[in-house]
């Protein structure tokens, strides 16, 4: 069996990393440079620490992880909002909790599986055709080769979704918001492992990673989804954000490489069917639960185990369709989750940013999270069955 994983970031290193164990043969495609990876940290919650178990990635993954403490909430003004601490999350997911930078994550699953995956970066998918015994491809370096299968995990905005399952357009599902994120040097001590900021329709903050730099988050309500190139991204956040003081605004001083940086609507992707004859989406080319869920990641580190264990005891139809069957509940409620979380995260009054300084710090304190944390994280999927 020979697979084309079509993506190179999480979902689709994960699914080579699955597909190894069983002895199934990858070729991984990634259009961007290598060490192109966005530069913005990722949770890793229970669905991919137990994947990460299974490949005996854990250890590893704790060396890279970001330093978890208070987090501290301000307004606009830097009047103080609201505090909690990440270490009482922690304790209510029994230890399966931390947040890596991507690059980082990216980086040990490479070196994972690089000694006996194909990965070939700067390289997109220029024709698929499909007959009974396989899939023949074209690559964009005029290249010719046939696979067995074919996964799509080339993200959001996946190229090989729009070539054979219909325009972007017609899976999106925009929440309302857009979102930026980079890294940027830190000078003196952030003093918390997060420090926010937030006004009506805004929330922008800095993620400590624990090495003199910080990964930033913004946020803000914007109904467009279209793209816009370097210069437009720099003023956009400039019109929401250049008034604000410090750490925003050394924020927006830094520079901002928009290569290994992350600007995008926030939206959702439904796709009706996950596959198509011997084609399959995987991660947010399938889905899509946008950032805040906080479960992107873990969601697709799950889906690829569970795709890689299903072509590996099925056929592919079965494969698929099981495949499926099993994460669809999964990403059904927490795409729900992130659609309720979003008018909490960007608060739409003033009487909505107070309620949320009083609620938040409750509903994260040690009487309350064990609760806050059934209704709003993604319970544990039975990975081997």
């Amino acid at each position: 069996m020979r697979v084309l994983i079509v993506g190179g970031g999480p979902a689709g290193l994960t699914l080579a990393a699955c597909l190894k164990e069983y002895g199934i043969s990858s070729v991984v495609v990634e259009k961007a440079k290598k060490g192109r990876t966005g530069g913005y940290s990722i949770g890793l919650h229970v669905n991919g620490w137990n994947v990460a178990g299974k490949l005996g990635l854990i250890e590893s993954f704790k060396e890279k992880a970001m330093p978890l403490g208070p987090a501290l909430h301000r307004d606009r003004h830097g009047k103080k909002l609201f505090s909690y601490d990440y270490r009482t999350l922690y304790k209510a997911s029994g230890g399966k909790i931390l947040a890596i930078m991507r690059e980082d994550f990216q980086e040990i699953l490479t070196q994972y599986v690089e000694a006996d995956v194909d990965i070939r970066y700067e390289t997109t998918v220029a024709s698929v055709v499909e007959d009974v015994e396989g899939v023949d491809v074209i690559f964009s370096d005029g290249l010719r080769e046939r696979f067995d299968f074919v996964v799509g995990a080339d993200g959001y905005r996946s190229a090989l979704r729009e070539m054979l399952f219909g325009p972007h357009d017609e899976f999106l599902r925009p929440l309302g918001y857009r979102a930026a994120a980079w890294r940027v040097p830190v000078k003196g001590a952030l003093g918390a492992s997060f420090v926010g900021m937030m006004d009506i329709d805004h929330q922008g903050g800095l993620y400590n990673i624990g090495d003199g730099s910080a990964a930033t988050l913004f946020c803000w309500r914007d109904d467009r989804t279209d793209r816009l190139n370097a210069d437009q991204r720099r003023q956009v956040l400039l019109e929401h954000f250049g008034t604000w003081p410090d750490p925003v605004a050394s924020c927006l001083r830094s520079a901002i490489d928009w290569d290994a940086s992350f600007f995008d609507t926030v939206s959702q992707i439904e796709v009706p069917k996950w596959s198509k004859g011997r084609v399959v989406l995987l991660g947010d080319s399938a889905w899509c639960l946008t950032f805040l869920a906080g479960q992107g990641t873990s969601t697709a580190m799950a889906g690829a185990y569970v795709l890689a264990a299903e072509l590996a005891r099925k056929p592919y139809t079965e494969a698929f369709a099981a495949y499926e069957d099993r994460l669809r509940p999964l990403v059904t409620r927490m795409q729900a989750v992130s659609r309720k979380i979003g008018g909490h995260y960007i608060p739409q009054s003033k009487f909505g940013m107070r309620v949320q300084s009083w609620v938040l710090p409750i509903m994260l304190s040690r009487p309350f999270i064990k609760l806050a944390a059934r209704q709003f994280s993604a319970p544990a999927l039975p990975l081997d069955r």
